[in-house]
């Protein structure tokens, strides 16, 4: 996963950069974490892969529509629970998409901060 994430980052797959990203990912402490059930950890990577084409989307919006945006924050339901594995790609689904960030997490555990960019309540696009 470390390595997927470097080559993502680098966005280079030649041999040397490929061969930094495994030193750094052998070289990182392997963290301790909990069994993760598979049916939870495909869903979250699912969740990921189809935030893809989103984040498409939404660059078009923002390239089209950006000035007529207007941010608000809103609770995002966590999904994702006693995992770090889990936590992050939830986290990184939500920031994946240009026009959402995660800001934190509600003081009960139950949501996520999610600051969105959308059109304003009851106005036309025109």
């Amino acid at each position: 996963m470390r390595l997927l994430i470097w080559c993502l980052l680098s966005g280079d797959l030649s041999t040397t950069n490929v061969a930094i990203g495994l030193a750094v990912a052998l070289a990182l402490p392997m963290g301790r974490s909990r069994h993760v059930p598979l049916r939870q950890l495909l869903s979250q990577l699912l969740a990921s892969l189809v935030a893809i084409p989103v984040a498409y989307g939404e660059a078009f919006t923002l390239l089209f529509l950006g000035s007529r945006l207007q941010g608000r924050v809103e609770p995002s339901p966590v999904r994702a629970h006693g995992s770090a594995l889990l936590t992050f790609l939830e986290v990184f689904r939500i920031t994946l998409t240009p026009l959402t960030i995660a800001l934190g997490v509600e003081r009960d555990g139950r949501a996520y901060r999610v600051h969105r960019m959308a059109r304003p309540e009851g106005k036309p696009w025109a």
